[in-house]
């Protein structure tokens, strides 16, 4: 294709998988999987509130969530590098704190990665498979929700997705800009998420399979793993040197034994990707091209890639079984399957009403895939509580900005969040927490434990939705 047509052809796919993102781009931080959208976006509120570091984002949360629930004064939140967040934070200085803005964000980063997608495949397939590969990324329903969300994992797919990309340049190419490129891409995509260390894989086979192993003497492929696992060891080094500050993450890899388990085969393989990521009619143009993935080189650096994904649903057993958003990175190789799929159910009709048939079947296939995939994810953009909202500004509304709440919701700091305060997302131990510093008691819940306070702690403001208590006024505790 003329570097034109490419150009233009990349423009549409930005546009396409931009547009159906903007769907209630203006939600609050209260809709599906708000409990961690709600510490992403903290940590970019609290860069523009409070000092801009990103060595030790904060969250708003003080409850310990470390494996040896070492107290955590200073809100410390060092995990994943905050790279998607200080971006957020930047727009916000400029634009003012909006949740949306933080939304924009992904859905910028989710449709450059579409576009690498489509360039990726293009190197390695005719234009019509990459044409389709963008076409069913930007339009995956699933992929349409969790390319808006104010979550780092948007921006960590699309980031391994432009590193293979730069990759391959480099590899054909040889040039400093392009191993300069890769590096880069892939050291923001490792540390955004680990997880983009499985890119790796289809990397090695693409050297292999082209016969180009005599790049791994050449000094840009030192610069390459140097400069793309670097800064991942520093920041690893920090974070361990912060232990109050981490999450528990052991519980991802296999902690109640699930892995290879009946329930595992029937999470993953039925509920995530038949059901609701490529909601059945895409999965069976996904199974096709897989069966179909031997046949050249650049199909079995598809498969190698798709390996690659499965090796990281494997490891991570548990945490892929919990969570749904841990299936993201399927989404880039999966578009691909699908395409080759596709194409395949066209191509393999010999007369042009067979063609026309097999064209149509493959067609309806994926709206098939699109309307089951859109009644499955339809209901992750509600927000089912909107009383947490309301709390949420009534106190930010009452309280002084230095306020400790304890927004009592479970250890979900969504409704904590919405607070513009710091404090506990948790409303047991209540009298502790006023030793610690506790100012207000926020619920959205009218139960004993309430109740108990409320009739010995002055009342701020009550509605039939919440209950905001002063803690600083309190008799007979």
């Amino acid at each position: 294709m003329e570097k034109s047509k490419i150009f233009l052809t990349g423009l549409a796919v930005f546009a396409a998988t931009f547009a159906p993102r903007l769907y209630r781009i203006d939600n609050p931080v209260a809709d599906w999987h708000s409990w961690r959208q709600a510490d992403t976006a903290a940590v970019a509120r609290n860069f523009v509130k409070g000092n801009f570091n990103l060595l030790y984002p904060q969250s708003d949360s003080l409850l310990p969530l470390n494996p040896k629930q070492l107290e955590n004064p200073q809100r410390l939140f060092i995990n994943e590098f905050p790279f998607y967040n200080a971006i957020v934070a930047l727009l916000y200085r400029t634009f003012g704190i909006n949740e949306a803005i933080a939304r924009l964000v992904s859905v910028f980063f989710a449709s450059l990665g579409a576009v690498f997608l489509y360039l990726f495949t293009l190197k390695l397939f005719k234009p019509k498979v990459a044409l389709i590969a963008a076409f069913f990324y930007a339009f995956n329903p699933y992929n349409i929700y969790y390319g808006r969300v104010i979550m780092p994992d948007p921006t960590f797919v699309s980031l391994s997705i432009i590193s293979l990309y730069f990759f391959v340049l480099w590899v054909k190419s040889n040039r400093w800009r392009d191993a300069f490129l890769t590096s880069l891409t892939l050291a923001l995509a490792v540390l955004v998420k680990p997880y983009a260390l499985f890119v790796a894989l289809p990397m090695v086979y693409f050297v292999l399979a082209h016969k180009k192993a005599a790049v791994f003497k050449n000094p840009q492929a030192y610069f390459i793993a140097f400069f793309s696992l670097a800064p991942f060891v520093l920041w690893r080094y920090h974070y361990l040197a912060h232990p109050e500050a981490n999450f528990d993450t052991n519980w991802l890899f296999n902690q109640t034994g699930i892995r290879f388990t009946g329930a595992y085969f029937r999470w993953l393989i039925f509920e995530r990707l038949n059901r609701l990521i490529f909601a059945t009619g895409g999965f069976v143009l996904f199974i096709v091209g897989i069966l179909n993935s031997y046949q050249d080189r650049n199909r079995r650096l598809v498969l190698t890639w798709l390996i690659s994904v499965v090796l990281y649903l494997v490891i991570f057993a548990m945490g892929n079984v919990t969570h749904d958003y841990y299936q993201l990175p399927l989404l880039p190789v999966g578009s691909i399957l699908v395409a080759l799929g596709f194409w395949f159910l066209v191509d393999q009709a010999k007369s042009w009403g067979g063609k026309v048939f097999s064209a149509a079947a493959a067609a309806a296939l994926l709206v098939i895939s699109f309307g089951f995939g859109w009644y499955e994810v339809r209901g992750f953009f509600n927000v089912n509580h909107w009383e947490i909202v309301a709390a949420g500004q009534a106190v930010d509304r009452l309280t002084p900005k230095d306020a400790l709440v304890i927004a009592a919701y479970d250890a979900d700091p969504a409704f904590l969040y919405q607070t513009n305060r710091s404090g506990w997302p948790l409303g047991v131990d209540i009298e502790d927490k006023i030793a610690a510093g506790a100012t207000h008691y926020v619920t959205v819940n009218f139960d004993s434990v309430a109740s108990y306070f409320e009739d010995r702690c002055q009342t701020l403001e009550k509605t039939d939705q919440y209950l905001i208590l002063d803690l600083t006024d309190c008799t007979g505790l």
